[in-house]
């Protein structure tokens, strides 16, 4: 059950992300397929480089900030649709990963391989130790210098504070922002664009701003989830609109009407309950023939039956 909570929250990072780009600005946005990548690879390439967890985190964010730019000045510049824009954004954003990563996934490195002479120096004995009993508890031999992680993954209960202090800090900082004069506008800009026009307020500057919030919540979440994991990998990114879109719906279902924190604890709740939904499903599914690969198009499913049933749910208050 801690795992499931984890991993939910992990998620919900990008669901904000999601959320901001596609119901609080309304810009339509499948940059964060690329973004989530982008956010694991240059925290785990940082890693590497000797870095601590939290610079890595802070410099992985700012990827993901530079990216949501690059999709508004596109948008903005050219006025070119925002979804065609963070198409070609996301495609750049394959290349971008595989020469960060300099391969396609990377692990997190667990200690300074730079150090090591051998097995006897990496595990402080020989190969015949394991057979005769002697076995060690770390790999922390000799002149070896570990790079530290904030995750331990022993389902302690640890994991699962630091990350949900975490969301917690985000959903506040959202919060705060959000109810402020600018927020208010940048919440008016997604609802009526001609009305911040006529204040006489540059609504370019809100697509900058919900764009660039919105990847670099996603890529915060792919660094979190790359050091949770313990890799990075190209492919890891594939989908993450769908389902972050999944757990916003489910987040406003559960909700209905009411928009508690201005709606920022939809994709918090949605995400939890898509990764339980998620594990019983992985779990019982196979007495149904449902198989761990179905989970993405039962997701997609999902939320276009979701749209199509709001939409005729309302041509029929029209009529």
């Amino acid at each position: 059950m801690i795992a499931i909570l984890e991993q939910g929250l992990l998620l919900s990072l990008a669901a904000i992300g999601v959320y901001i780009s596609f119901r609080v600005v309304d810009l339509p946005d499948l940059t964060p397929d690329g973004s989530y990548v982008l956010g694991g690879a240059v925290a785990v390439s940082l890693l590497y480089a000797g870095h601590g967890w939290v610079f890595s985190t802070l410099m992985a964010i700012l990827s993901g900030a530079i990216a949501g730019c690059v999709v508004a000045f596109i948008t903005t510049r050219f006025r070119i649709n925002s979804l065609l824009g963070s198409i070609m954004v996301m495609t750049g954003l394959y290349s971008i990963n595989i020469r960060i990563m300099g391969a396609p996934n990377l692990p997190v490195p667990r200690f300074d391989t730079g150090s090591i002479t051998g097995y006897e120096s990496m595990m402080g004995g020989t190969s015949l130790d394991d057979l005769l009993g002697k076995t060690t508890s770390s790999y922390q031999g000799a002149g070896v210098k570990a790079v530290k992680v904030p995750f331990d993954n022993l389902a302690n209960g640890h994991d699962l504070l630091l990350i949900a202090g975490i969301v917690a800090i985000a959903v506040v900082l959202m919060w705060f922002f959000l109810r402020t004069e600018f927020g208010m506008m940048f919440r008016g800009y997604g609802r009526n664009r001609a009305a911040v026009r006529n204040l006489g307020v540059n609504p370019d500057l809100y697509a900058y701003v919900g764009l660039i919030i919105g990847n670099a919540f996603t890529a915060l979440s792919g660094a979190l989830f790359s050091m949770y994991s313990g890799f990075a990998d190209v492919n890891m990114g594939v989908g993450t609109v769908v389902i972050c879109l999944a757990s916003v719906i489910l987040g406003e279902i559960l909700f209905s009407q009411y928009e508690p924190l201005y709606g920022v604890l939809f994709p918090v709740v949605g995400a939890l309950l898509y990764q339980f939904l998620l594990s019983l499903a992985m779990r019982y599914g196979y007495k149904i023939g449902f198989k761990p690969s179905d989970m993405k198009l039962v997701t997609a499913l999902f939320v276009v039956s979701v749209i199509a049933i709001r939409r005729f749910r309302k041509s029929e208050v029209i009529i």
